[in-house]
Order: C-alpha cells, then sequence, then structure tokens
C-alpha cells in the first residue's frame, strides 16, 4: 500500500488557499469551527473559517501597505493561539515566506535567524517583543515588529490598528506553484548554526 501512494499536488497551489479561504467561501463551510483558542476551559474562544479569512486578509493588505512583497520572509514569534493562524494564512496568501520562531529564543538566536533569512517583519506578542527589538541595529532588513497585545506600543505596528486601517476586503491570494517556498524552518543549531 506504501509504495503504490502517491502525492497528488497540482502545480499551482497555496496553502492558505486550501487551508482557509476555500472553506471560508463555501456557504456550508464557512461558519464551521476552524480554529479553538483554549484558555481557561470556560473561556475558550471558537473561530470560524470566515472569521480566520477575513482576518487573514486584512492582514495581508497590512502587510503588503507596510512594503512586505510576495518572497521575502515574516518572522511569527507567537505561542499557538488565533493571531498565529491568522498571521500563517496572512502571510502564506501574500506568497510571503512564514517563519516560525520560538519565544523561548533570547536575542543571539532570534538575532542569527533574523538575518540569515532576511526577515523583514516579525510579529510577536508581549513574550518576544524586547529580545527583537534588542536585535533590531543588526538585522537591517528587519523594517517593521509588529505588536499584539501588550507588545503593541513597543512596537512598530500595533496588530489591532494594523488589521483596522487595512482594506476590509478579499485578498487575492498569490498565484503560487507548490514547490515555491512556503516556510522556512530553523533546526535547533545543536551541531552547528543552526539552518534554515
Amino acid at each position: 500500500m506504501q509504495q503504490a501512494f502517491r502525492w497528488s499536488v497540482p502545480a499551482r497551489f497555496n496553502m492558505a488557499q486550501a487551508c482557509s479561504r476555500r472553506w471560508a467561501v463555501r456557504h456550508d463551510a464557512a461558519e464551521r469551527i476552524a480554529v479553538v483558542d483554549y484558555l481557561a476551559p470556560a473561556e475558550s474562544q471558537f473561530h470560524s473559517y470566515a472569521e480566520l479569512q477575513a482576518a487573514a486578509d486584512r492582514l495581508a493588505h497590512g502587510l503588503v501597505a507596510l512594503g512586505v512583497a510576495r518572497g521575502e520572509r515574516v518572522a511569527i514569534v507567537m505561542p499557538q493561539r488565533f493571531e498565529t493562524a491568522v498571521a500563517y494564512m496572512a502571510v502564506l496568501q501574500l506568497g510571503a515566506v512564514a517563519m516560525p520562531l520560538s519565544q523561548l529564543f533570547g536575542p543571539e538566536a532570534l538575532e542569527y535567524r533574523l538575518q540569515d533569512a532576511a526577515a523583514v517583519a516579525a510579529i510577536c506578542d508581549e513574550a518576544s517583543v524586547d529580545a527583537l527589538l534588542s536585535v533590531r541595529a543588526t538585522c537591517p532588513k528587519l523594517a517593521t515588529v509588529i505588536g499584539l497585545g501588550a507588545a503593541a506600543g513597543r512596537a512598530d505596528q500595533a496588530w489591532d490598528a494594523l488589521l483596522a486601517g487595512a482594506i476590509p476586503s478579499p485578498f487575492a491570494a498569490a498565484d503560487t506553484l507548490a514547490d515555491d517556498p512556503a516556510v522556512l524552518i530553523y533546526t535547533s543549531g545543536t551541531t552547528g548554526p543552526p539552518k534554515g
């Protein structure tokens, strides 16, 4: 059975289209749960595909307004939460490259990866904003740090303001090839410099 299995991936493929938009535009699926944000058991929040896509569209428009272009790297330094899913969908539909980085990284680990990838933007919350800002001067390509929650006042751009000021219309997903770069993940660097 395993020998006979073959992936059937179309030549043109956008991960955000497959993971969010195709569900958000279907009348029978738009209100289905896409993301469950587990807080305390009684406080969990449920987000629909329509909600995920609307926020991703606004963030993608906002990223374009900030100068982020197709193929450029955007660091996502956040825990698992609804806004992290929004960030991935926005970056992927833009045709940019999502670069997940651990919130546990100190300035040196962030600096190496941001420099190596030539990241142009970083999206973070209060757990990583100070570390990101501390390496800003040595990461010349890093034009914008977007802060969520308590990080909003210290970052270049507040997440809420960016989404509120963005075009409230669908974002035309980039026509990406199946083998175009989409996600850049770095190794831990235990045997040498991290490789991405």
